[in-house]
């Protein structure tokens, strides 16, 4: 019995110090991302920036005071499913909007604490409407990466690519995973038929969100090939529920703003708190005894599912001779921190790649070009965790002009 407890003993000795040597050794960017904002703020400071430390609500209702076309984003996406409209559409079998408002401005989010204002165009997508005055080269498809969140339009991909003459149409949507992307261009793609349908697939999430919309009817059945719902006729439809969406938003919206604190700080003994916790709970040896020794990723994502979106929007491409391309976007943590649940998308990278091109599926792989960046840094917001900035868009947009038809 002494023995036993003796080889507890030494054993939980063992795996706690190599718990806190593991927590050692990542990087510093990590260790902030407990306290993401007040990171932001000491970096931001640290090179005399001008940052608002205004919370996106607040920001949203002294902005709309001034500019009654401010509206809130509405995106096909799961942290929009609560809405009561959300559910009475889906218990109604009613149209569902990709993306909204129409005709009208949003709010950026702020990664380098600047927030900035978005022009939608006539389909809620962010585009001017100038852009459909011309045919259409390119269609970009995907979430937030696509839609080049927290920039403006002429600093996101499809801005880029549009100032080297290849006019292109940015249909990404926030949030969304792969079957939104394939209804999207179910929907549209058949409209405006361009030469090049760029597909941008986010190694941090897209998997999860695939996930979460392959238990959504509507975007499910998408995957017949003769599937649609004229969704381009139907904006009558789609201006109700964005009515209806806006002001559920604003209510909450407005709520927030009212118990909002602009920078709120944490003190030294809560970053340490948060710090002891991670390794109370052994999260960087759960992490590689699970991603990388175990390869538990492989039992929680739908990789036949997601080959079969994917290949269905090659043979969607391929309807009106279009040149369908694959982009693998990696994620801020390839590159900053180690043994985290992101590993579990990133250790797949390979895999997926590999299975695509067996299946002939034209491929960039992003990851080549970013490697051999010697200050990966500059292509981030502040240098720090987040989106691409305009210098990250503008490189991606560079790499993909040499794909395009």
């Amino acid at each position: 019995m002494r023995i036993l407890k003796l080889f507890a003993i030494y054993f939980f000795i063992v795996i706690y110090s190599l718990e806190l040597l593991l927590f050692l050794f990542i990087s510093d960017e990590q260790k902030n991302m407990v306290d993401i904002k007040n990171t932001r703020v000491k970096i931001a400071t640290k090179k005399k920036l001008n940052i608002d430390l205004r919370s996106p609500e607040k920001v949203y209702t002294e902005l709309k005071r001034k500019n009654k076309n401010i509206k809130p984003v509405f995106l096909y996406a799961n942290h929009f499913s609560s809405f009561e409209v959300f559910q009475e559409a889906k218990k109604n079998n009613l149209i569902i909007p990709f993306r909204g408002p129409i005709n009208s401005q949003t709010i950026s989010c702020a990664e380098d604490l600047k927030y900035k204002i978005i022009k939608n165009d006539q389909y809620g997508f962010k585009n001017s409407n100038d852009i459909y005055k011309k045919k259409i080269n390119a269609i970009l498809l995907g979430d937030s990466y696509a839609e080049g969140l927290c920039e403006k339009s002429e600093n996101d991909i499809a801005g880029n690519l549009i100032k080297n003459n290849i006019n292109t149409i940015n249909l990404g949507v926030t949030g969304s995973g792969p079957l939104v992307s394939l209804a999207v261009l179910r929907e549209f793609g058949n409209v405006f038929k361009p030469k090049n349908v760029i597909y941008l697939y986010f190694e941090g999430n897209d998997l999860n969100d695939l996930n979460y919309e392959k238990n959504e009817t509507s975007l499910f059945k998408y995957l017949s090939s003769n599937y649609d719902q004229d969704y381009i006729n139907r904006y009558d439809e789609i201006k109700l529920f964005l009515g209806k969406a806006e002001k559920e938003s604003e209510s909450i919206i407005y709520s927030k703003s009212k118990n909002a604190k602009t920078n709120e700080k944490k003190s030294n003994l809560g970053l340490f708190g948060a710090h002891l916790q991670d390794i109370a709970e052994l999260n960087n040896l759960r992490n590689i005894l699970k991603y990388r020794i175990l390869k538990k990723q492989k039992s929680v994502y739908d990789l036949e599912l997601f080959y079969s979106v994917v290949e269905k929007m090659d043979y969607e491409t391929k309807k009106w001779d279009g040149n369908y391309v694959f982009v693998y976007v990696p994620t801020w943590s390839r590159y900053f921190t180690k043994f985290t649940k992101i590993d579990s998308k990133i250790n797949l990278k390979n895999e997926i790649l590999k299975n695509l091109k067996s299946k002939n599926i034209t491929t960039v792989d992003l990851t080549e070009f970013f490697d051999k960046e010697k200050n990966i840094k500059e292509y981030y917001p502040l240098g720090y965790l987040g989106h691409f900035n305009y210098k990250g868009y503008k490189k991606i947009a560079e790499i993909l002009e040499t794909r395009l038809n």
